[in-house]
């Protein structure tokens, strides 16, 4: 499964979300992350739709907020995977 995750590395809450990423990879083997820097490559996250960081997608599916937590991270990687199938 393909993830995009925007972020942005002056982002604390983009950090958090990102350990969270990382934590399920043990239980999503075939997760595979692609980062994007938004100070980098703004105008992708602009075409993307992406307005706020930390955020998620994977296909049409994005997940953004102020803060993400572990839960939520974890519903939508969960949810993805099972409709990827």
């Amino acid at each position: 499964m393909h993830l995009i995750f925007y972020k942005s590395a002056l982002c604390p809450r983009c950090f958090l979300a990102k350990r969270h990423l990382l934590t399920l990879r043990s239980t999503h083997p075939d997760l595979r992350i692609e980062e994007v820097e938004i100070l980098t490559a703004p105008l992708r996250a602009w075409r993307d739709g992406i307005k706020m960081v930390p955020a998620l997608k994977a296909g049409n599916a994005v997940l953004s907020g102020l803060y993400l937590n572990k839960q939520e991270i974890t519903d939508f990687v969960t949810r993805i995977s099972t409709t990827d199938k």
